[in-house]
């Protein structure tokens, strides 16, 4: 189901951003392109498997697509403050609330390897959780720019 049809954009590119089905073609498409981008290639397979496998039964993701190629995947949860605000701080693990009362999201898995994913993704995901605060952490892999831990209130 599209999230942005880019009726817009047709003459900028193909890339749409997509929730993608809660299927195993759908578990699988996302698992390998996380396989292949850093950070993720280094995961352990099991409990990580586990938190797309979530992602996409609550339908708590959005995935970047130009044409049958995957370029960029933003996956989140549903929890409350105070797991979100430890989980910034480094001193616990988050938990997951979907499918009850919820106050925060925290965006636990993005990625892109189209750079015009980014933004785009980002608005989808802003889109989604109207209302509540979304947590992130945000490691700029290869670049000599620190880690960036943050938090923003999305206005409905």
């Amino acid at each position: 189901m599209p999230i942005e049809e880019s009726s817009m954009n047709e003459q900028r590119s193909d890339l749409k951003i997509i929730r993608l089905a809660n299927t195993f073609e759908a578990f699988g498409l996302v698992l390998d392109y996380l396989s292949r981008t850093p950070p993720f290639a280094d995961f352990e397979l099991g409990s990580f498997a586990g938190v797309i496998r979530a992602q996409l039964s609550y339908e708590n993701h959005l995935a970047a697509m130009s044409g049958k190629l995957m370029v960029g995947y933003a996956g989140w949860l549903h929890t409350n403050a105070e797991y979100a605000e430890a989980w910034l701080r480094g001193d616990g693990i988050l938990k997951s609330l979907d499918g009850r009362p919820h106050d925060c999201a925290a965006l636990t898995v993005f990625v892109v390897s189209d750079a015009r994913a980014t933004p785009r993704l980002i608005r989808g995901a802003r889109e989604l959780n109207k209302g509540i605060r979304v947590y992130f952490k945000r490691d700029y892999d290869g670049s000599t720019r620190g880690p960036r831990k943050a938090s923003v209130l999305n206005f409905s």
